[in-house]
């Protein structure tokens, strides 16, 4: 690592070929980090009773919106904090949604937090738009552990039965889009930014493959259709899961 680089260098400062990298080592150790978590949390969660896994999703919601709060807070310590890092994309208005969830348990929330936020916490995971950051880095650290949180908050929403999503409750995640995408879509056009990526893909990620078969202009058209696919096969996956265990304990 270049010795200039430490903790807390941001990306400003950061050379090109510093970052882990996407599908590196380290990424995947992270991401088996997540999934063993995932699953050691959900078999304890399971055996608990309900007052207890309530307590469980109102810590994680809590512990999500204080890893945005330390992001700011560290940004705005170093001078790094602008209009370029405001929690406004889809993982970390996640974050909120699942502090709301955990306390209000609103059916609203929990059908968007499966149907938008966990596949798109899951896509930012596996292709991290934080991998031109160093390994030990801050950022880096907070964008797995932040993420990996909302991850393990959905299991343990859908295991807990806080969330129960249906094809006929996706027009509320639906319905979510339409408000928000365009109040996003303004906002980066006024300010030059490029919050839940409307105006251009994430580098390497399924959305760039999305702008180079449908271009520039056709670009939102393609980002829309596959959300929605996404949307409608996350519930008729679900649906048809939730059909085979209900169909074995019944027999």
């Amino acid at each position: 690592m270049n010795d200039s680089l430490n903790f807390w260098t941001y990306s400003d400062d950061i050379p090109d070929g510093a970052g882990f990298g996407q599908f590196s080592a380290y990424h995947i150790c992270w991401l088996a980090v997540i999934i063993i978590i995932s699953v050691a949390i959900g078999i304890y969660f399971v055996n608990l009773n309900e007052q207890r896994k309530d307590i469980i999703l109102k810590i994680i919601g809590i512990s999500l919106v204080f890893l945005i709060m330390l992001r700011i807070i560290v940004l705005s310590f170093g001078h790094h904090m602008s209009v370029y890092e405001l929690p406004l994309h889809l993982c970390s208005l996640a974050g909120f949604l699942c502090f709301l969830h955990a306390f209000c348990k609103w059916d609203f929330l929990g059908q968007i937090i499966y149907s938008l936020c966990f596949p798109g916490t899951v896509f930012a995971i596996i292709f991290p738009d934080w991998s031109y950051y160093p390994a030990l880095n801050f950022i880096t650290f907070q964008g797995f552990l932040f993420h990996g949180g909302i991850v393990v908050y959905t299991i343990l929403g859908l295991l807990g039965k806080r969330i129960n999503p249906s094809v006929y409750k996706m027009w509320k995640a639906m319905a979510f889009l339409v408000i928000i995408v365009p109040i996003i879509y303004i906002f980066d056009r006024v300010n030059d930014v490029n919050y839940m990526f409307v105006l251009r893909p994430s580098p390497d990620s399924p959305l760039e493959w999305i702008y180079k078969v449908f271009g520039k202009l056709w670009y939102l058209p393609g980002y829309a259709l596959l959300v929605m696919t996404v949307v409608t096969l996350m519930n008729v996956i679900y649906g048809v899961i939730h059909g085979f265990k209900r169909k074995y304990y019944n027999n």
